[in-house]
This record gives C-alpha cells, sequence and structure tokens, in this order.
C-alpha cells in the first residue's frame, strides 16, 4: 500500500483521512511540523497533503512547511506533493513554489472530490 503523509498545521476543515484509506493509502496523520519532518526522515512517502499557512512573525522562512518539502525532497524525492491552502496567503504560496515543488493547490474549502480526483 502507498504512505500518505497527512499534515495539517491550523486546521479547521474536514479530516480527510477515512477518503485516503478508502482510497488504498496507509495514512501517517501529524499536526506538529517537527513531528511529521522527523517521520518523513524515517519514511518512504508516495504522497504529502499539507495545510499551508504563513504568520508574519516567521523570520527565515515564507510558511510552515518548508522544512517538510525539503526533508521529503531529498527522503521521497518521488513524493506526489498536494498543498491546502487559504486564497489570502497566495502570495506566499507562490513565493514557495518558486523553490519547492508542488503537484497541486487546493484553495479552501476543500472537496472530498477534488483530493479523490488527485489521488484516484
Amino acid at each position: 500500500m502507498p504512505n500518505l503523509l497527512f499534515f495539517i498545521d491550523e486546521g479547521g476543515f474536514d479530516d480527510f483521512t477515512p477518503l485516503f484509506v478508502q482510497l488504498g493509502f496507509t495514512v501517517d496523520f501529524e499536526n506538529s511540523q517537527r513531528k511529521a519532518v522527523k517521520l518523513a526522515k524515517k519514511n518512504q512517502y508516495q504522497v504529502l497533503v499539507a495545510e499551508f499557512s504563513h504568520n508574519p512573525e516567521f523570520r527565515d522562512r515564507v510558511s510552515n512547511i518548508e522544512s517538510l518539502l525539503a526533508t521529503l525532497e531529498s527522503h521521497s524525492p518521488e513524493v506526489k506533493i498536494i498543498v491546502l491552502y487559504d486564497e489570502i496567503n497566495q502570495p506566499q504560496l507562490n513565493q514557495l513554489m518558486q523553490r519547492y515543488r508542488m503537484d497541486a493547490t487546493l484553495t479552501f474549502p476543500i472537496q472530498p472530490a477534488q483530493l479523490e480526483s488527485l489521488l484516484g
């Protein structure tokens, strides 16, 4: 079974874990960026579904997922990256997209059918 890492930072939307399991994935769910990076170092992932957030207080980075993306780049280079985000953060996401590969981005509210079409 393919492995999927589902990283949520702030949440406030549906838990898509049952959908991912239904689609045949083994799911690791994490809401701590540090723990998600640790999982990414330890396991091979075929898919990452991650919530993007931006905080102006971040000094040396644009977002919450940069460390995770960098880790996956070296440990799971073939990973399919799907980023969930609020369109208010589009400028910061655009900055991040200049530095890291992303296969798909979805704006809130996320419809399960959108994820299913990307993963099915």
